[in-house]
């Protein structure tokens, strides 16, 4: 059996070029085999589903609220609810289930791999992911939001029961504990591992990949305002994700000619950033 297991879940976002990443930058240098968790309406003819050598993949919902009312009580729902309008009702309440079902329906499969890469669909990788060994939860640095990052992590599997069980954890929230909490996919992720005394274990990483997405991409969420310069129709959904992954690499490197698109994006991204902390001192 492998080392590595990259497990994809949610809508299948990014495109081909995106997609190309992951195989190019994590498939191919970790060996890793590839398991996607998503609705059975996928696309059969992209390379994305082509390259999976596992397919989870279930009906289509409608309704994400009756999977907690089916499998959890009524308390779960009010914690996702408490965080409406900062996205973990809008794009928690989907994501947390996934982790569920991936939980309830596959452990004796994950369980064989080492090493379980849990990530989204639509993750842009800039450079060769990085390989791992120890007992320990790797997690790439930013985009915290008063949490951690959730949208990527390298999971020993030894952990990984107890990692994917953020459903249970919600459902157990005295919500009169975290009524002055501000809570979003983030801050709940962070609590999570608290909970589970799995916080100690986190390393947090130099950034490797930005969420990309494309024009027509459905999103529950965030709507990305930017594009990769000369590559119009990949989108950058958090532009400080992709200036961290850029900077987290010897610059020069982004000069070469195949990389010119970062670069200008990247000095772009730059430039307006600066413009804007002056247009704040002279207003």
């Amino acid at each position: 059996m492998k080392n590595y297991l990259v497990v994809l879940t949610g809508l299948p976002r990014g495109g081909e070029k995106t997609w190309t990443t992951l195989k190019k930058n994590v498939l191919e240098p970790l060996d890793a085999d590839l398991a996607i968790c998503t609705e059975n309406n996928i696309d059969k003819s992209t390379n994305l589903y082509s390259m999976a050598d596992y397919l989870w993949l279930f009906d289509e919902k409608d309704d994400w609220i009756s999977y907690y009312k089916s499998n959890y009580s009524d308390n779960a729902i009010k914690v996702l609810k408490q965080g409406e309008g900062a996205g973990l009702w809008e794009s928690g309440i989907i994501h947390f289930a996934l982790k569920d079902i991936v939980l309830k329906n596959y452990l004796d499969i994950l369980k064989k791999y080492n090493y379980i890469i849990y990530s989204r669909f639509d993750q842009f990788y800039t450079d060769i992911h990085p390989s791992f060994s120890g007992e320990f939860i790797w997690i790439p640095k930013g985009d915290d939001y008063f949490g951690i990052n959730d949208r990527h992590a390298i999971v020993n599997s030894k952990f990984i029961k107890d990692y994917l069980g953020i459903c249970k954890y919600i459902d157990s929230i005295n919500l009169k504990n975290v009524d002055n909490l501000y809570l979003n996919c983030e801050t709940i992720y962070k609590l999570h591992l608290e909970n589970i005394n799995l916080i100690d274990k986190v390393v947090r990483i130099n950034r490797f990949q930005f969420t990309s997405s494309l024009k027509d991409d459905f999103t529950r969420w965030r709507i990305p305002k930017y594009s990769l310069i000369f590559k119009n129709k990949i989108k950058i959904k958090y532009p400080d994700e992709f200036l961290n992954a850029v900077e987290n690499f010897a610059f020069i490197e982004y000069f070469r000619l195949k990389n010119f698109d970062f670069v200008i994006t990247y000095l772009y991204l730059k430039l307006r950033t600066k413009l804007g902390k002056l247009k704040k001192i002279f207003n």
